[in-house]
């Protein structure tokens, strides 16, 4: 079995083990539609998970260089930080929740949600054994520029965005929109500051008709 997917099958067993637990603690303690609604969140996370496993291809040649600058890190742990205040947001402390908007905030996220699933969707297929998490360049690299690409350069930064903005809404919390707007909209905009100027450096000529071609993520606009 590849490394990578039994890591992930691990923790994807780990999760589910936890949440069991925690679902049984919050099945006591919630309200009825508090507990439905974290349970429908979870369910549709762990299939959109078992997804990407599956589409999921391992690189053909190795990384020779990587320009992360950690991007990544600061990227993952703004997002984290969304999650964890939304659902203690939601669960416990009410400091910010939607309560009057209640529940059409939360359809509306999960709407949003299967829109992020689909662009990821889009451009995992398409990148394919190219898809890294870091800024880095494989042995034999090449641009993609078709596709969900041809329209905008970055649809996994914008599947990242717009999953915080479903978690924000389905669980309800003007304070998760806030942190998404003072640290992950910032900490995409520099990942994507760092990729372009390594893409520029590395395939000047092609990076940049590129770029006259096609947005950085709203297709048409930006």
């Amino acid at each position: 079995m590849r490394r990578r997917l039994r890591n992930v099958l691990i923790r994807i067993v780990i999760s589910v083990t936890v949440f069991i637990y925690i679902a049984y603690l919050a099945y006591q303690a919630l309200p009825r539609f508090d507990f439905l609604v974290i349970s429908a969140f979870f369910a549709v996370f762990f299939t959109w998970s078992i997804i990407e496993i599956l589409i999921y291809k391992d690189p053909e040649t190795p990384a020779v260089l990587d320009r992360d600058q950690n991007t990544y890190i600061f990227l993952q742990l703004s997002s984290l930080l969304v999650l964890f205040y939304a659902l203690i947001d939601f669960t416990t402390y009410q400091w910010s929740r939607m309560t009057a908007m209640e529940p059409m905030v939360i359809y509306l996220g999960f709407a949003v949600f299967i829109i992020n699933a689909w662009i990821r969707f889009a451009a995992l297929t398409r990148l394919g054994p190219l898809y890294n998490l870091r800024v880095a360049l494989y042995q034999e690299h090449h641009l993609i520029q078709d596709g969900i690409y041809q329209y905008i350069r970055h649809p996994m930064y914008l599947s990242a965005l717009l999953s915080s903005l479903a978690v924000s809404l389905i669980f309800s919390s003007w304070g998760a929109l806030l942190i998404i707007l003072i640290a992950e909209i910032p900490a995409v905009w520099n990942r994507i500051r760092v990729e372009e100027e390594f893409m520029l450096e590395h395939f000047p000529d092609e990076y940049s008709n590129y770029m006259r071609n096609s947005k950085r993520m709203i297709p048409g606009i930006w």
